[in-house]
């Protein structure tokens, strides 16, 4: 499938089989991400009977470890040289390590007490979320590296893009899975769900290691200057477009990760009260039905981009969560349920068009990042987008239980709970999403670096390294 026509420099063009190699790396990527957000809470608090509060606690502390692994991580790989790349190395290793963890996540003994499951599930995230640091940080960097070309990046984030889609899927229909009528439990089918859904990361993620070669001219100006960790870290956050970029990509992904593990509840206590079945296949229904028009989506912002400009999608990305939240609101209805999969698909177009230009504009930063300090560091700034990621991921994940427990959510598998409850989490919803298109909106016109700007920066790159060669 080509999601794009971008005229390049034949140097700078990525040819089909790295889009298709890298995008199925995004698939990994976003069931790493998604997969644990997806199935913790529904299975440690409606099958285990878990408190919400002390799930959300155990997020909690991974995010600590997080915080220091991810620019370790992010360094590392910057620092690295060998005959096999910056990257690949630990992209191999962190999609082998990151699926037999996730595996191992699900193997849940029965009969503990609540103090043991808080402590499996806090051993079980800190050992899955350092395999997949091992695999996400790279894999960011080697896609920000791929092309110089300005409209190319655009092109081969749309790839990645299609692939997020495609791991949100996988992702969405897990605790589906977990429902089958051959499974005695919620729980024997999530011990048989982990593994699976662990051999398909390994196979997605390997992708890249296998058909993505690292641009020689990347590694070369990387070797010639290197910062320290710390020093690495700062300068990174100094940079004023990255840091909104940044604050937008809090906003967008925490309402998105909140917004997909609250509607499981949501349907459970208004629209399918007590069916934790019927609201879960809903949901993995809601993923697939996204597909066509996410696709067209991403088509039509890759070539509108090249007219109006990145930041121009992403306007349209916060604009749009207006009509998703009077969507939301009529269409989340007991009297035809599906109705909702229309507000999820809003959702979904603003959430994937947001995430191209993220991805595309970071890019650019990494040459900004080079003309003011010499070096390039794709690694840093991809740790500090995964960590923000798991961060927000996480935060969204342990909200949900504080606002479950605050609304009055009872956690006991099939209860029926009140209509204040239902109420609650549906005006919860709602206010989340025009959160995010007020703030959006307002934060989006102090981003100033344009294509001008960024083509000016390359050339000025073009003429050092030529100087540097020279001499």
């Amino acid at each position: 499938m080509n999601l794009t026509d971008t005229p390049a420099n034949t140097q700078e063009r990525v040819t089909l089989m790295q889009k298709f190699a890298y995008g199925f790396g995004a698939a990994a990527d976003m069931i790493g991400f998604h997969a644990p957000a997806a199935l913790i809470m529904p299975i440690y608090t409606l099958a285990l009977g878990v408190s919400p509060a002390l799930v959300g606690l155990a997020i909690g502390i991974t995010r600590v470890w997080d915080a220091f692994l991810d620019p370790v991580m992010g360094s590392v790989s910057d620092k690295t040289r060998s005959r096999f790349g910056r990257r690949r190395p630990y992209i191999f290793s962190g999609a082998i390590l990151g699926g037999i963890t996730f595996a191992l996540m699900w193997q849940i003994p029965v009969g503990l007490s609540p103090t043991a499951y808080f402590t499996f599930l806090t051993v079980s995230l800190i050992l899955f979320y350092t395999a997949f640091t091992l695999f996400t940080v790279p894999y960011h960097a080697i896609g920000y590296e791929m092309t110089s070309d300005y409209h190319e990046r655009t092109g081969v984030m749309s790839y990645r893009m299609f692939f997020n889609m495609i791991g949100n899927i996988c992702a969405g229909w897990l605790l589906a899975g977990t429902q089958l009528e051959w499974f005695d439990s919620t729980l024997q089918g999530a011990r048989f769900i982990g593994p699976l859904t662990g051999l398909v990361f390994i196979l997605f993620g390997l992708a890249p290691v296998f058909f993505i070669k690292e641009r020689k001219e990347v590694q070369s100006s990387a070797a010639k200057k290197q910062f320290p960790i710390f020093q690495s870290l700062f300068a990174t956050l100094k940079d004023k477009s990255f840091r909104l970029l940044i604050g937008l990509t809090v906003l967008m992904l925490s309402g998105w990760t909140f917004a997909t593990s609250i509607i499981v509840f949501i349907n459970v206590s208004y629209v399918f009260p007590g069916d934790l079945k019927a609201s879960s296949i809903l949901l993995g229904s809601m993923g697939m039905a996204q597909t066509a028009i996410v696709v067209f989506a991403l088509m039509a912002a890759t070539r509108i981009s090249k007219k109006l400009g990145k930041k121009a999608i992403l306007k349209f990305s916060f604009s749009i969560q207006f009509l998703h939240v009077l969507a939301a609101w009529f269409l989340i209805t007991p009297n035809n349920p599906y109705l909702q999969i229309g507000a999820y698909m809003i959702g979904a177009v603003a959430n994937m068009t947001f995430f191209l230009m993220l991805h595309s504009m970071t890019s650019d930063i990494c040459d900004q990042d080079e003309w003011e300090n010499g070096t390039r560091r794709e690694g840093m700034y991809g740790a500090v987008i995964t960590w923000m990621q798991k961060l927000c991921v996480s935060i969204a994940v342990a909200l949900v239980g504080v606002v479950l427990v605050a609304v009055g959510f009872d956690q006991t598998e099939g209860a029926i709970q009140s209509a204040q409850t239902g109420l609650s989490l549906r005006l919860i919803y709602c206010g989340i999403f025009l959160t995010i298109g007020i703030v959006g909106l307002t934060l989006l016109p102090h981003y100033t670096l344009t294509e001008k700007r960024v083509l000016e920066i390359q050339s000025d790159l073009a003429k050092r390294r030529e100087t540097s060669s020279e001499d």
